[in-house]
C-alpha cells in the first residue's frame, strides 16, 4: 500500500526480501477475497500455505494492518512443542496475576492464584491506589492450558499467528488441531478470536488428514507463486517511491528470474539500487536512471550473497538417512540434470535416466523419493507442475548449483574464487532459457485466475 503522505522512503521500506512488503504490497484479489471471508467467519480457523518466499507473510500482514486486526506471533522451529509456544503465545500476552497484596501497614492479605486474579498488564495500574502495593507476577508462572490462553486471547481481543507451523513433528501438529477446536469452540463468546498457521506446501492437508473433523472448521489458503506481471508491479511500485527509472529489459530480468518467488524479486532489486549507492527516495526533480549494465553486478552480488543458503539447500537436500541402491537424492537430482527439459522431467524421464546406469532399477519407490525433494524438510529443492506431472528445480539458480556440485570431474579443493566463476557461467546459460521455461510451468495455472 502506497502512502498518500508520506515523501520520503528508505530502500529498505520500499525492497524488503526479508520482511513483509507494505508500501510495494501488490494484492491477489482471489486470495485477499477469501482471507477477508475467513476472518469475517466466526470460528473458522485459517491455514496460509505455499513454497518459501511466495508472499504468505506479506499478504498476511497486510491483510491484519487493513483491518486493524491485533495479533500475537510465534515461531515454530525444528522440535518446537505445543507447550514451548502456549507460553510463548502467553507471555506475550501480559497477563499478570496477584498472589498477594501488601497493604502499607506491612499486613499481608493471601491471595488466590484463581482466574480471577489474572488481569492484563495495563489493568494492574489502576490497583496501586490507597497507599496500597501489588506485588504482580506473570501469569506465565502458572500452569498454561488452551482454554485459559483462547480465554485471555478472546478478551484482549487477539488473533494467534503460529509461523513455520509446517517446522512441527506430527505429533505435536495433531495436538494442533486439538487447540483450533478449543479456539473454534471460544469463538461463540470472542467471535473475532482465531489462530491463522503460516505453513509450506501441504502444511493444510497436514492438519486435515491428522484430525478429519478440522476439514469443515480450516480455511486453506494457498499462496501460489507470483504471475510475472505482478512481479513486475512491485518493481513498478518501487522505483517510484524511490524516484528512479529501472529499464524495461531489466524489469523483465528481474521478474523472469525470480521465478514467481517475490521474495527474489525484492532481493535483486534491493542489490540493483545498493549498486548505484541508492539508500532512499532521490531527491531530484529528474528520476534517477539504473544502468541496464547495472543488473550483472546485482545478479553476481545476489549468487554470492546466497551462495551459503544455496549450500545449506543442497546439502538438506542430498542428505542421505539410509541408503538406497539408485534412489539416493543425489541420483535423483544427477538424472534430472541429464534429462536437461526445459519444461521439467516426469517420473518415467528420471526413472529412464537412471535405468541407463542401472538396468535392473524398477522404480517403485521412485514417486515418494522425488515428491520428498519438494518438501521443507529437504529445501524444497524440487517444484511439481500438477498439470504436465512434472518436476523442475525451484529457481535456477539452485538448479545452477546443484550442477556445479554434481559434476564428476570437479577437483577437491577446488578455490572459492573458480567454484564462484563455474557457478555463474552455467548460471548464465540457465537464465537464458528460464523466461520458456517459466512461461510453459505456468501459463495454464494463470490462464483463469487472477493470482
Amino acid at each position: 500500500m502506497i502512502s498518500r503522505t508520506k515523501k520520503h522512503f528508505f530502500l529498505y521500506e520500499v525492497f524488503t526480501p526479508s520482511q513483509p512488503a507494505y508500501y510495494t504490497y501488490v494484492p491477489r484479489l482471489s486470495i485477499d477475497k477469501r482471507l477477508e471471508r475467513a476472518f469475517n467467519t466466526p470460528g473458522k480457523q485459517i491455514i496460509v500455505y505455499g513454497f518459501s518466499g511466495s508472499g504468505k507473510s506479506t499478504i498476511l500482514m497486510n491483510k491484519l494492518k487493513s483491518g486493524n486486526i491485533k495479533f500475537i506471533s510465534t515461531q515454530c522451529m525444528m522440535g518446537t512443542t505445543i507447550s514451548d509456544i502456549l507460553i510463548e503465545a502467553f507471555d506475550k500476552l501480559d497477563v499478570y496475576y496477584n498472589p498477594n497484596i501488601e497493604k502499607s501497614t506491612k499486613k499481608k492479605v493471601q491471595g488466590s492464584l484463581q482466574a480471577s486474579y489474572l488481569a492484563f498488564k495495563a489493568s494492574l495500574s489502576g490497583e496501586r491506589e490507597n497507599s496500597s502495593k501489588v506485588n504482580s507476577k506473570k501469569a506465565v508462572d502458572l500452569p498454561i492450558t488452551p482454554q485459559t490462553l483462547a480465554k485471555y486471547m478472546g478478551e484482549a481481543g487477539f488473533c494467534w499467528i503460529i509461523e513455520d507451523f509446517h517446522k512441527m513433528d506430527a505429533s505435536e501438529k495433531k495436538k494442533m488441531s486439538q487447540i483450533m477446536k478449543v479456539f473454534m469452540d471460544s469463538s461463540i463468546e470472542y467471535p473475532k478470536l482465531k489462530i491463522i498457521a503460516i505453513g509450506a506446501v501441504n502444511t493444510a492437508r497436514e492438519v486435515v488428514q491428522l484430525d478429519p473433523e478440522m476439514r469443515n472448521r480450516v480455511a486453506e489458503i494457498e499462496v501460489p507463486l507470483m504471475k510475472i506481471d505482478f512481479l513486475k508491479e512491485i518493481l513498478i511500485k518501487g522505483q517510484k517511491l524511490l524516484n528512479i527509472h529501472i529499464p524495461d529489459a531489466v524489469i523483465d530480468k528481474i521478474t523472469v528470474y525470480s521465478a514467481g518467488l517475490p521474495s527474489v524479486t525484492h532481493d535483486l532489486a534491493y542489490f540493483l539500487c545498493d549498486l548505484n549507492n541508492i539508500q532512499s527516495t532521490h531527491k531530484s526533480i529528474k528520476r534517477f536512471e539504473i544502468p541496464s549494465k547495472s543488473f550483472d553486478e546485482a545478479l553476481d552480488e545476489y549468487a554470492k550473497d546466497k551462495s551459503d543458503t544455496f549450500r545449506a539447500d543442497y546439502e538438506l537436500a542430498t542428505r542421505v538417512i539410509k541408503k538406497r541402491k539408485s534412489e539416493n537424492p543425489v541420483d535423483i537430482l544427477n538424472a534430472i540434470l541429464s534429462d536437461n527439459k526445459n519444461d521439467g522431467s516426469s517420473i518415467n524421464d528420471i526413472k529412464e535416466v537412471i535405468q541407463l546406469r542401472d538396468t535392473s532399477y524398477t522404480g517403485s519407490n521412485l514417486k515418494k523419493y522425488v515428491d520428498e525433494l519438494t518438501t521443507p524438510d529437504r529445501g524444497e529443492i524440487l517444484r511439481y507442475n500438477e498439470i504436465s506431472l512434472k518436476y523442475f528445480f525451484s529457481n535456477p539458480f539452485i538448479k545452477s548449483f546443484c550442477f556445479r556440485e554434481l559434476r564428476t570431474d570437479t577437483p577437491d579443493g577446488q578455490s572459492k574464487g573458480k567454484a564462484f566463476r563455474e557457478f555463474k557461467t552455467t548460471l548464465d546459460k540457465e537464465l537464458d532459457v528460464a523466461y520458456q521455461v517459466f512461461l510453459n510451468d505456468f501459463k495454464d495455472d494463470y490462464s483463469d485466475n487472477d493470482w
